[in-house]
């Protein structure tokens, strides 16, 4: 597998982001370890005291993602989300070595407010990832060459 991954900027910026990411995926097919999140909702453009996930969705199904991405607005400050077979075992990932040797299939992290990094096994997803992001307009946009996470240049927060 030569590109594993791909890493984009999104702006800095409040809105619909991840939603808009994960229309990309096919986020349904996977259940998500929401692993380290910092996101804050906003109501009427201003900043409410809540965050997007509850301390009960740390484990989500991909619908149920999707639909708290799609129906709020928020601001990401960063967030680290791992898709795993509905039927394989949860358990956090944080080397590129555990990620292959895991039940988790893909990984979503955007770090920094905007940087975007994602993991995937499946090469074809990646390409499709690539192509969609382009057509959205991301910045800085890269494949990820699976040498590279191999040799730990990429790591996860």
């Amino acid at each position: 597998m030569e590109n594993a991954g791909i890493s984009f900027q999104i702006p800095n910026k409040y809105g619909k982001y991840l939603a808009d990411i994960l229309e990309s995926i096919p986020f349904s097919k996977y259940k998500w370890l929401v692993d380290n999140d910092e996101i804050h909702l906003l109501k009427n453009n201003e900043f409410t005291n809540q965050f997007l996930f509850k301390e009960e969705d740390k484990v989500i199904e991909g619908k149920e993602l999707y639909r708290i991405a799609k129906d709020n607005d928020y601001y990401i400050v960063f967030v680290t989300l791992k898709g795993f077979l509905k039927d394989g075992i949860v358990k956090s990932v944080k080397t590129y070595k555990e990620f292959k040797d895991s039940d988790c299939q893909i990984i979503l992290g955007i770090y920094d407010c905007s940087y975007v990094m994602i993991w995937c096994k499946e090469e074809q997803l990646v390409s499709k990832i690539y192509n969609y992001v382009t057509i959205k307009g991301y910045k800085d946009i890269k494949f990820i060459c699976e040498d590279d996470l191999i040799k730990e240049k990429y790591y996860l927060e």
